[in-house]
């Protein structure tokens, strides 16, 4: 047990097996994802919450299952390529591959990240080409905003509950913002 602060009952954390526990969503899927059971974890109910209440801690349980998540969705990608059609890019190998002997360097296993991946390079430069898109569509953009967030607002307290502070509640300043 990694958080018994948060958890001190022993609750049961994400496994493959975890299965929806009323009727499906989807046809396709009847187990839980990783996604959908943080989602499900971290949402807010009424009441008190220890898990949010808990202060860096929370940030840190946050942050960790962000990298699981993050983790396992990787993991999935490297495995499954070629479900992804990542034969397509052989000339790409082929070219890495030359340039590898040229320098005596070994090649490992070569993993295309897909443009659904948040943060990979093909997802940046499709992210680009759409902006670009916009730009020939409705011409150059005029301003450039920035916005700053104080967390004194008082929007911001009023969601607050106890002795909760912004700092610790990134979701609710996000959501005033």
């Amino acid at each position: 047990m990694v958080y018994p602060l948060l958890f001190p009952r022993g609750e049961q954390g994400w496994s493959n097996e975890m299965e929806h526990v009323e009727e499906r969503r989807s046809a396709k899927r009847n187990r839980v994802t990783q996604l959908q059971f943080y989602a499900y974890r971290l949402s807010v109910r009424s009441g008190f919450s220890l898990l949010h209440s808990s202060g860096k801690l929370f940030q840190q349980y946050v942050v960790d299952a962000y990298v699981k998540t993050e983790g396992s969705r990787l993991n999935y990608i490297r495995l499954n390529q070629k479900d992804l059609r990542v034969e397509f890019y052989r000339g790409l190998l082929d070219a890495l591959t030359t340039r590898a002997s040229n320098n005596n360097l070994r090649v490992g296993k070569l993993v295309i990240l897909p443009s659904s991946f948040q943060g990979s390079p093909r997802s940046m430069q499709q992210n680009y080409q759409d902006a670009m898109a916009m730009v020939r569509k409705f011409g150059r953009p005029d301003l450039f905003v920035t916005f700053i967030c104080n967390p004194s607002w008082p929007e911001i307290l009023n969601a607050m509950q106890g002795r909760e502070r912004p700092e610790n509640r990134p979701d609710i300043v996000v959501r005033v913002f």
